[in-house]
């Protein structure tokens, strides 16, 4: 077969008579029983049997069809592990050396009382039922396609006295038809979990041997036996033939349950077990659930169809953003997807998928910086997945946005934007940036004719001339990734506005005097860097001292510079509160 680690032979029934069907045996296609008994007897009617259309998408898909507590009483209710034969159990270990039954509080355990653990472990762990429905959960599988196929590959589910030879190979996963089981895939929770993803690939457009369309497909791996064209009709059936890649003859549809010249009985039991227990294949498509349920944007102007008669049903504008959550093939083999809300009202109209592209990313209304509020994790907005960690308080800059899966705004970065990198961090992780403090906190002239600024916006406000002096306590990065400074009054009053930096004198520079002259020291003082108001050497009352600068401290006060500073460019002054004429 083509996909070469993935089933076991089918189960059958051994009526092969010695000598005279030596020749029916070498061109059937049978499988043990290990010597149990098959509660299933009479089969249902395969009149209706297709094997271009085995099962549809929505049944295979119908992942909610049971709870973990209903597929364990289906389990109880097919096998309540009624043997309890313990001279029978000593014999099977005596006479099979190093095979194992489960016998235990007088019984043999069944596949519906046994726990499994990692790898080939039995007898503790998780139940059957609850690694069924986990399986079906992860990979988006109806439990009764996987409790099916327990059945039709191996026979677990009515198995009275299962061994651990049984369980390495449940599902017959990796088990080709042409070579020995894989160990690689040994133990019943891998069998099921592997058969499960194999079965979602295929159904989520991945990779399968037998592609939707016409393709010849084998009664037998003995290619002697011959086989026929066979037009596969759902990707669900295509799954099928990737794990049993051969098609039911005329003789295996007659024998029902039981075996036929050149016969190959892996699907037609499953079509079989499928009737008997859950009430048939459904023979008309039906929506499945998306693998990933998403925003999607309408290329071009187009229409909503009814999914079979492909009828023209509501004009759509191109460019609409909508959120698709199940799909279906169409007429024609096209996928067509339906939106969540008609899906929630099951109302049969869809979008062909070649009209939809991925919901693309839009500029923000304001490209700015923002702050990020808590340790949280860049996201792809498609499947949810977390990507990078993004630590507290960062401050990053975004350009861009798009609905994630959930609805809900996720913003990316001005780089991640550039690079086209599909990650971002969701809107209510992000607030705006504060403003904060300065360094230093000091008076500043602006060196020009300018505007005060909303940072976010960059909408200019009020002018400000040319030689104003203004004290600035804290600062922001603007739209533009510059500092904008706000002044004292403004911080204190929280006003939203500031002037860039660049607009700024860096240091305030000092004037002249208004007349250089000899002042007396008031008191004890000191030297003082102006802007800081850091203390520098000490001064003694009644020093005398030649001032010639002059410029405004920290505080707001105008802090004197002597003459000699002047002439060295010295930044240090001394208060002018300190400071007598003579």
């Amino acid at each position: 077969m083509v996909e070469r680690a993935v089933r076991r032979r089918d189960k059958r029934y051994r009526f092969i008579l010695l000598g005279i069907f030596v020749a029916v045996f070498l061109f059937s296609f049978l499988s043990r029983s290990h010597g149990k008994i098959n509660n299933e007897v009479e089969a249902a009617s395969l009149a209706n049997f297709d094997p271009g259309y085995i099962i549809s998408d929505y049944q295979m898909g119908n992942y909610n069809s049971m709870s973990e507590a209903e597929i364990q009483a289906f389990l109880t209710a097919k096998n309540s592990c009624a043997n309890d034969d313990y001279s029978y159990y000593r014999q099977l270990t005596a006479n099979n050396p190093g095979v194992n039954w489960h016998f235990e509080d007088g019984h043999f355990i069944c596949l519906s009382e046994e726990k499994f653990g990692d790898g080939e472990e039995i007898g503790s762990g998780d139940t059957a039922a609850h690694i069924i429905w986990e399986a079906a959960q992860d990979y988006q599988i109806n439990p009764q396609v996987l409790i099916v196929l327990l059945q039709k590959e191996t026979g677990l589910i009515t198995d009275p006295i299962p061994n651990n030879y049984d369980y390495r190979k449940a599902t017959g996963y990796g088990c080709p038809d042409t070579a020995a089981c894989s160990s690689k895939y040994y133990g019943f929770k891998n069998q099921i979990r592997n058969a499960a993803a194999l079965f979602s690939t295929v159904l989520n457009g991945g990779w399968t041997n037998y592609p939707l369309g016409e393709n010849y497909i084998q009664y037998n791996p003995n290619a002697g036996c011959g086989g026929s064209i066979v037009n596969v009709r759902s990707l669900a059936t295509s799954a099928l033939y990737r794990y049993t890649p051969y098609q039911p003859n005329e003789g295996t549809l007659a024998a029902g349950y039981g075996t036929a010249y050149c016969g190959a009985y892996g699907n037609r039991n499953f079509y079989l077990y499928f009737e008997d227990w859950f009430g048939g294949i459904t023979q008309k498509n039906g929506y499945s659930d998306v693998k990933t349920p998403r925003y999607m944007m309408v290329n071009e102007d187009t229409y909503f169809v009814e999914s079979y008669s492909g009828e023209q049903v509501d004009f759509v504008d191109g460019g609409t953003i909508l959120k698709f959550t199940s799909k279906i093939l169409n007429n024609n083999g096209d996928w067509c997807i339906r939106t969540e809300e008609d899906t929630k009202n099951d109302v049969d109209k869809c979008i062909l998928r070649k009209d939809l592209s991925e919901a693309p990313y839009s500029a923000v209304d304001i490209p700015r910086y923002m702050i990020v509020k808590d340790d949280t994790n860049y996201i792809s907005p498609r499947t949810l997945s977390k990507l990078n960690l993004v630590k507290k308080d960062t401050v990053l800059k975004f350009t861009t946005k798009v609905l994630n899966n959930n609805g809900e705004w996720c913003i990316r970065t001005e780089e991640d934007t550039k690079n086209d990198v599909d990650k971002c961090i969701l809107r209510k992780d992000l607030s705006e940036l504060p403003y904060s403090a300065v360094d230093v906190p000091r008076y500043m002239i602006v060196i020009s004719n300018i505007n005060y600024i909303l940072p976010r916006s960059l909408i200019k406000l009020d002018a400000v001339e040319e030689g104003t002096v203004l004290k600035f306590t804290s600062k922001i990065l603007n739209s533009n990734g510059e500092w904008c400074i706000r002044t004292e009054e403004d911080t204190k009053n929280d006003v939203d506005r500031c002037i860039v930096r660049e607009e700024l004198d860096n240091t305030q520079n000092y004037i002249p005097s208004n007349k250089p002259r000899q002042m007396k020291v008031i008191g004890d003082s000191y030297y003082i860097v102006p802007h800081s108001l850091v203390k520098l050497d000490a001064v003694e009352e009644g020093t005398v001292l030649k001032f010639a600068s002059k410029i405004l401290d920290g505080n707001g006060e105008w802090c004197i510079r002597t003459e000699e500073d002047t002439d060295l460019d010295k930044n240090l002054c001394i208060p002018r509160s300190k400071l007598t004429d003579i």
